[in-house]
């Protein structure tokens, strides 16, 4: 790859930041914690996970707004991102960056595509089927199950909602996090809040509001409409 090209972390996506360095490190000043949620108690863990489970494969499509942050052993301050996530099962998924800089995360096709507007660059990656059935991309989509992945039990963790299931999802084998935390609305039976913890210490936390489930997402959503001069990269599969 000639010089002035970006290099394509492995797992470039939602799952690993892929902003340049310069542009990532927005200071987070504060983050509002309200006292820890008590697990309620007229549900079973596993009864949670199962319902969780069937609620997301029942959904058609999916539109979110989101934050992103992304805590590292190297850093006291997070790296922080916000945008709005579309979702259409099975295979549509679209995150639009609107900050720290615009970028656009595109999963069709059976690849992932990642699009810089600013520096009018597109990197393409083929996407296995092991990156498609990831722990963020997986876990949101709701392309697995949930019991034959996870142990599943209550844990609660730090929050600004009320009225919420908290789980921990423990992996039964080795894989790309040691364990999620993951927040579900008692009503909507969707995740308002991610955290999946990575081997090596790091964390990738999300936060979702406004979601909205079952209305037509326009097929020119999960399209890319780049200039002609638009550089494309073909990074070749993702590992």
């Amino acid at each position: 790859m000639r010089s002035g090209k970006k290099e394509v972390p492995a797992g470039a996506g939602p799952g690993r930041f892929a902003w340049k360095p310069l542009r990532v490190l927005f200071l987070l000043g504060w983050l509002v914690f309200q006292p820890l949620i008590t697990a309620p108690v007229d549900l079973t863990a596993e009864q949670v996970a199962l319902r969780l489970e069937n609620k997301l494969k029942s959904i058609t499509t999916l539109r979110a707004d989101f934050r992103q942050f992304y805590y590292s052993n190297s850093s006291p301050e997070p790296m922080t991102g916000r945008g709005q996530l579309f979702i259409r099962r099975p295979n549509l998924m679209r995150w639009e960056y609107s900050a720290p800089e615009k970028q656009i995360f595109l999963l069709k096709d059976k690849n992932f595509w990642l699009y810089f507007p600013e520096d009018k660059q597109l990197i393409k990656n083929a996407a296995r089927s092991e990156v498609l059935e990831s722990e963020v991309l997986g876990l949101l989509s709701g392309n697995f199950s949930l019991m034959e992945r996870y142990r599943v039990e209550f844990n609660s963790f730090p929050s600004d909602r009320q009225n919420v299931y908290q789980l921990r999802l423990q992996p039964t084998e080795e894989g790309q996090f040691s364990y999620i935390l993951v927040e579900i609305d008692r009503q909507s039976w969707l995740i308002t809040k991610a955290v999946f913890f990575e081997p090596a210490g790091g964390k990738l936390e999300y936060h979702f509001s406004r979601m909205v489930t079952g209305r037509k997402i326009p097929d020119e959503v999960f399209d890319l409409r780049i200039p002609p001069d638009c550089e494309i990269i073909e990074a070749g599969a993702i590992k």
